[in-house]
């Protein structure tokens, strides 16, 4: 086999997008050492006999999803074939309905955290009693009855399309990092729903006040806009595709 040519190296944006996520993160540890960003998480604001049941059992259903998909992975051979054969790509009968798929539930996932944006913000301005009730006992449906399924039903369907298709699942930066802000955000949306659940049953139980739970319902609201702007990022990154190759991905494409 000739030597394969030099990798062209790791593109700018990664680069900088890297960088910049890294240093927040660095940011974020050294507050949360010197006490600065308090404690964070589903505990801080859940009532201790609920606080983190629901990211517990959310984690484990995300780690199901992930063993379904890597022995379906594994039993298929997907990842190392390249380049892709008609034995490994999707029919186009097929591809079509899958990429409406993944179109509709990354879309309606966006819509659905805009109307939970939407509830939070409510919640913390609105003077009606009922209408602030309203809005938070809503949000726990749609957190755990639409947002939840669509992100997970988009992770399950964007790794199918995949593997599927050219692109492959670790070939393309862009695409590696639609798989890793999915799963951030999943993540922290399981860490967020004990609270959101907290909070629908505090204003099940009766009304809520300016002072009940203020940082909890700042926090929704906060994490809701952010997982607004991560979804937005992800739509941005399926339609520009910015260019770039792994290493894996680079190897793979000349060693045929």
């Amino acid at each position: 086999m000739a030597d394969l040519p030099p990798y062209p190296g790791t593109p700018r944006w990664v680069t900088v997008s890297g960088t910049v996520i890294g240093g927040l993160v660095m940011l974020v540890a050294v507050l949360a050492l010197a006490g600065v960003a308090g404690p964070h998480g589903p505990g801080r604001h859940a009532s201790p006999d609920q606080a983190g049941s629901h990211a517990g059992w959310g984690l484990l259903a995300l780690l199901g999803v992930f063993a379904a998909i890597g022995a379906a992975v594994n039993w298929s051979g997907l990842v190392d074939r390249w380049p892709p054969t008609a034995s490994t790509t999707m029919a186009p009968q097929l591809r079509k309905p899958v990429l409406m798929a993944h179109i509709i539930a990354s879309i309606s996932s966006l819509g659905a955290v805009a109307v939970f944006l939407l509830l939070a913000i409510v919640g913390l301005s609105s003077t009606n009693g009922q209408v602030v009730r309203a809005a938070y006992i809503a949000n726990e449906l749609i957190a755990w009855y639409v947002i939840l399924p669509l992100i997970l039903a988009a992770l399950a369907i964007g790794i199918i399309q995949s593997l599927g298709t050219p692109w492959g699942l670790f070939r393309h930066y862009w695409v590696l990092a639609k798989l890793l802000l999915t799963v951030v955000t999943i993540y922290v949306l399981l860490q967020q729903m004990d609270g959101i659940s907290h909070m629908a049953g505090v204003a099940a139980d009766g009304a809520v006040t300016d002072a009940d739970l203020l940082g909890l319902r700042r926090s929704m609201r906060m994490h809701a806009a952010g997982g607004l702007v991560m979804l937005l990022l992800l739509v941005a990154l399926s339609i520009y595709k910015p260019r770039g190759m792994t290493r894996y991905g680079w190897r793979k494409q000349h060693e045929q």
